[in-house]
């Protein structure tokens, strides 16, 4: 399905997108303009800020560290009044220090089953966090909400499937939505790096799982859900401690 419509044109972001308008179990849909993703918000331009306070964004969930969210501090707008930082501390997902590790040398190669398995640690590390952001998104008072990371792709990406899965989205369709950070943002951002990291004497193919949002690595980590816990539903209920009232709740508000 083409998902043009559901990019926020930007010129400080590169992966800012409305999640709505999947189709959904029962015939319905995950409702537009009401819960949005994204990358850094720090470099966004004036016009930018203008263009996400014409679609009334209020809550901005931040997954990043304390230390990312303050080297680039985000450039919020008008219509925000509620910043809530969920911060989840995967080495690879905060982009910055991985890519000095890789200039570096510290690091040479990366997988895609080394992605998966930074999913899986999350999932478990940080349980918590997602647990919160999931009770702030089933809540209509904090909408329409922006959440978003670094790259916009691992933490974000995370949080997205937990999101179309609980609405019962085909899971093809959220593994698209991942992997449309490629098209996005990775292809671009791996371009922009590539003659640092290659004068640095890395190989770019070696870590281009880490750089970009493989397919195989959210197949693997929602697959080690469904083997291992029965499916999201019942990790976010029974791992993550949410209440069943509130997916019921979360599905009534976010299906249409």
């Amino acid at each position: 399905m083409n998902r043009d419509a559901a990019v926020v044109p930007l010129t400080g972001a590169m992966n800012c997108r409305d999640i709505g308008g999947y189709p959904a179990a029962g015939g319905r849909y995950v409702r537009n303009n009401a819960i949005f993703r994204s990358d850094r918000l720090s470099q966004l331009t004036d016009d930018d800020r203008d263009e996400l306070a014409a679609y009334g964004i209020r809550t901005v969930v931040d997954f990043r560290t304390s230390a990312e969210a303050s080297r680039d501090v985000s450039r919020l707008w008008s219509t925000v009044t509620t910043h809530a930082p969920l911060p989840i501390g995967d080495e690879i997902a905060q982009q910055q220090e991985f890519v000095d590790r890789i200039r570096s040398g510290e690091i040479t190669s990366v997988t895609v089953d080394d992605v998966a398995d930074s999913y899986i640690e999350m999932l478990s590390d940080s349980g918590n966090q997602f647990a919160n952001f999931l009770e702030l998104a089933a809540d209509l008072d904090c909408w329409p909400l922006l959440f978003h990371c670094t790259a916009g792709k691992d933490r974000t990406g995370i949080a997205a499937a937990l999101i179309l899965e609980l609405c019962g989205v085909e899971r093809g369709l959220v593994l698209d939505d991942y992997e449309l950070t490629n098209s996005l943002r990775s292809e671009r951002r791996i371009e922009q790096l590539r003659p640092s990291l290659e004068a640095a004497g890395a190989d770019v193919e070696a870590i281009r799982p880490a750089l970009s949002a493989p397919r195989g690595a959210m197949t693997r980590a929602l697959d080690y859900i469904d083997k291992n816990h029965g499916g999201v539903e019942e990790f976010v209920l029974q791992e993550l401690g949410i209440d069943p009232d509130n997916v019921t709740i979360f599905r009534l508000n976010l299906l249409v």
